[in-house]
């Protein structure tokens, strides 16, 4: 078997990344915070929570993020260490920015007057509830107001591109799995669709594993039936923890159904992207339950559900440690979270492969693709004598895979 870290270093050397740079990126990423809270709105109003995070720049509050809030008002977000001012507004027109006339408040240390919400290196900061109840009341102390300027990984949710896009590129890849902090900077992840949404098309979400790219859905992508399905990439950083990454997915397939309401939606995952799927869909099921109910179908090809002995490895022995190889180290938090999920899951087809005369698929171990809770959890298996990658690009292996998206269709 081909171990995750000797390849990962390859990957390192020859994506000429500085190893200072990646240090100093996942030292960053172990040091966040989260804020956490909870809206309450008026009773019988209707129109989704958008929670807005905002710095303070001069006398001005500017937000570069925002989150939509859970069925029960609640909101979470990751942040460096430093000082936030927090607002919400019921979005009544679906724009997700504050309008004049819409339902709003902010948290206050006096009447008119923004709390400073000081969060440090790794503290978990609950903050009360925040009651929304009408107009927000007028800015006092001389400030001048608020500016919306969201980043890239929320305007790219629900952006249409194609698959050629240069965002999709195997150097990016490489970028967002060492420098995941510079890659949202200079690509932003998202959520694009690789043609204009369609009402009458079943959406079919592709996500991609740790190293990788939609690119590797390629032939799948364009052998999609597009008179019946559209294809939907989930792009991200993949050095960044999974819980991160997980809380992103949500707010991303938030958005589009909020906006778009598509009936049914099916999630094809691929390597460490099955990992990400399983804990999106917990979360989706947990904080918005009617909208996961749309998702009619789950596929994972060579997942490392049991985890990787190699990340574990990595995290004791390497000089450089990614932050996700602490979720992919088998008996993780993260894993034994997934697997404490009591949740049900919509039909759930598991896939694996070896390659000849191996016990895995060249990178991930035949044990920890099928371990025995998942094989209990899925509704059939399938495996498949191809390589890590090579599966997605077998014909047995994609004649299977459109046979179950067929039977969706129906």
């Amino acid at each position: 078997m081909r171990l995750l870290l000797p390849i990962l270093v390859i990957l390192l050397v020859s994506s000429g990344c500085g190893l200072r740079e990646i240090h100093h990126q996942a030292q960053t990423v172990a040091q966040a915070s989260v804020i956490e809270g909870r809206v309450q709105p008026a009773p019988g109003s209707s129109g989704p929570l958008i929670v807005h995070l905002y710095r303070r720049q001069g006398m001005t509050f500017v937000s570069d993020t925002y989150t939509r809030a859970d069925e029960q008002g609640r909101f979470r977000f990751h942040v460096r260490p430093g000082t936030y001012y927090i607002g919400a507004h019921i979005d009544t027109n679906g724009d997700q920015r504050y309008q004049e006339g819409e339902a709003a408040n902010y948290y206050q240390r006096a009447t008119g007057v923004p709390l400073p919400i000081r969060v440090a290196a790794g503290e978990y900061k609950h903050l009360p509830p925040l009651p929304v109840r009408g107009h927000p009341p007028a800015l006092q102390g001389g400030y001048r107001g608020v500016q919306q300027n969201p980043k890239r990984w929320l305007t790219q949710i629900g952006k249409v591109t194609a698959l050629d896009d240069p965002a999709f590129s195997r150097e990016n890849a490489a970028l967002g799995l060492w420098k995941p902090l510079s890659f949202l900077e200079r690509v932003g992840a998202g959520l694009y669709f690789l043609q204009p949404y369609r009402d009458d098309r079943i959406p079919v979400l592709f996500i991609h594993g740790m190293g990788g790219t939609p690119l590797d859905w390629r032939t799948a992508i364009e052998r999609l039936d597009r008179d019946r399905f559209q294809p939907w990439v989930l792009h991200y950083p993949s050095g960044l923890p999974l819980t991160m990454i997980t809380d992103y997915a949500v707010q991303a397939l938030t958005a589009v159904q909020n906006r778009y309401h598509p009936p049914r939606l099916i999630l094809a995952a691929h390597s460490m992207g099955g990992l990400v799927a399983h804990g999106t869909l917990r979360k989706y099921r947990t904080r918005h339950p009617d909208a996961a109910r749309r998702i009619g179908l789950l596929v994972t090809i060579n997942s490392p559900l049991g985890g990787m002995p190699s990340a574990a490895q990595g995290v004791a022995h390497s000089p450089i440690v990614i932050p996700a190889w602490h979720d992919l180290a088998p008996n993780s938090d993260y894993l034994r979270w997934l697997q404490s999920a009591d949740t049900p899951l919509p039909p759930y087809y598991l896939i694996f492969s070896y390659e000849d005369g191996d016990s895995s698929d060249g990178v991930v171990p035949l044990q920890s693709q099928i371990p025995l809770i998942w094989q209990h959890r899925a509704t059939r298996i399938y495996g498949f004598q191809n390589s890590h990658t090579g599966t997605l690009k077998n014909e047995d292996f994609l004649a299977l895979f459109f046979g179950l998206l067929d039977a969706q269709a129906r």
